[in-house]
């Protein structure tokens, strides 16, 4: 019985050693564009080895978004979820079209203090910044500072060959009405100075910090609106 303990004990001690990590899901969303269908988007979160976990989105447009989005495009990120955070090791985006424009590449050589790759055929090689995020992993992030207690704050992201800088505010509680169900949701908004586009994300506690609705605003207009239509959690 103490053999049993004592083991019980150091498993526990394990644990709450290990950091706090966002548990991997699927969700899909229904996608619209000023009004319009656009389609469907997934994202998958599937753990890796130790504490690498990859982040996924891959579309399922509708018929006239199909003039825009091929249905074969896939956005990848490869990231180190440990005690510091969240920290990108690889971004890649395929159109699924031919050639490479609009294809890109990064990758994050923390040691080396660099982000180096190509975005639209253009070249990348920039400094890396504490906390800097690819157009996914902030996504991770965001999940992950909420998890753990805290705010996200401002976050550097990489977008094409400029680091930006998104402040993350929170503006209150709703409860909205869901394909999942009710859920009661925390709000939050996203913007950078100098932009006029704001995001706005309806965050749910009780399902891991996962979006269940968000939408982005441009001059003070709604002109994206996701919704959430399914998630499964532990996505292997």
């Amino acid at each position: 019985m103490l053999v049993l303990l004592l083991a019980q004990a150091a498993a526990a001690h394990a644990q709450a050693d290990e950091p706090i990590v966002p548990t991997p899901f699927a969700a899909t969303y229904a996608v619209s564009y000023r009004g319009f269908d656009a389609g469907r988007l997934t994202f998958t979160l599937q753990r890796a080895a130790g504490r690498r976990f990859v982040y996924e989105t891959r579309a399922d447009p509708s018929f006239l978004a199909r003039l825009i989005v091929n249905r074969s495009a896939l956005e990848r990120s490869e990231m180190l979820i440990d005690e510091h955070g969240v920290r990108p090791l690889e971004w890649t985006l395929e159109d699924g079209k031919s050639g490479t424009t609009g294809d890109g590449r990064l990758v994050f050589d923390w040691q080396a203090g660099r982000v180096t790759g190509t975005a639209d055929n253009s070249a990348i090689d920039l400094p890396l910044e504490p906390g800097l995020q690819d157009r996914l992993s902030i996504q991770i992030a965001v999940m992950t500072a909420l998890l753990r207690g805290t705010e996200p704050g401002t976050i550097p992201l990489i977008d094409d060959d400029r680091i930006k800088h998104y402040v993350y505010r929170r503006v209150g509680n709703a409860v909205l009405d869901t394909s999942l169900g009710t859920v009661d949701t925390v709000v939050y908004e996203s913007s950078r100075e100098g932009s006029s586009r704001l995001s706005r994300f309806w965050m749910a506690p009780e399902l891991g910090w996962v979006p269940v609705r968000a939408e982005q605003i441009r001059k003070g207009k709604v002109e994206t609106v996701m919704e959430i239509r399914a998630l499964e959690c532990d996505a292997r």
